[in-house]
């Protein structure tokens, strides 16, 4: 948060985005795991995960798996993951192997773009932007062209999302 906070990076609110993608030349990086991007995205955002399934089948982190489903995983329906170790290769393709290129890094709730803009600014990208609040805090109008359910409500899986439904 310090690098939004110095003003290295810029703060933009949801609304404010598709200024910034449509008149000042952003793209926007989506930065969640496939299983959320399935559910609904931004039909021109490119998408870059910063943490992929761990798929690793070793006792520890079999263990790890079924803790985590019982705590987050049944409720939440998220996945136990690792860090993507090409995240910044990717990051670079999609940017057209240009560290100068506008990026507006987005995520469901904001935290994980943060860590996604440490990683990419650390790595010499110079022109970032962060969705304030992630697609979570998104509007149905905010973004043109998406795809799937409400970005708001693509982090939410698992129980929470029948439970989501019962009540919408």
């Amino acid at each position: 948060k310090e690098l939004v906070q110095s003003g290295a990076v810029i703060a933009v609110s949801p609304k404010e985005a598709k200024t910034l993608i449509s008149e000042r030349g952003f793209k926007l990086l989506d930065v969640r795991p496939i299983w959320e991007r399935q559910k609904s995205f931004v039909a021109e955002s490119i998408h870059v995960p910063l943490f992929v399934e761990d798929d690793d089948l070793s006792p520890i982190t079999l263990l790890k798996k079924w803790i985590h489903f019982g705590y987050i995983g049944m409720w939440m329906g998220h996945k136990l993951t690792a860090v993507n170790i090409q995240f910044l290769d990717q990051a670079l393709d999609a940017a057209a192997r240009s560290k100068d290129s506008k990026l507006l890094i987005a995520c469901g709730e904001g935290l994980r773009s943060l860590l996604a803009i440490e990683k990419l600014h650390g790595d010499g990208f110079t022109n970032l932007a962060w969705l304030d609040g992630g697609f979570g805090a998104a509007k149905r109008r905010d973004f043109e062209g998406v795809e799937g359910t409400e970005l708001r409500f693509a982090s939410i899986g698992g129980f929470a999302q029948y439970f989501l439904q019962i009540i919408l």
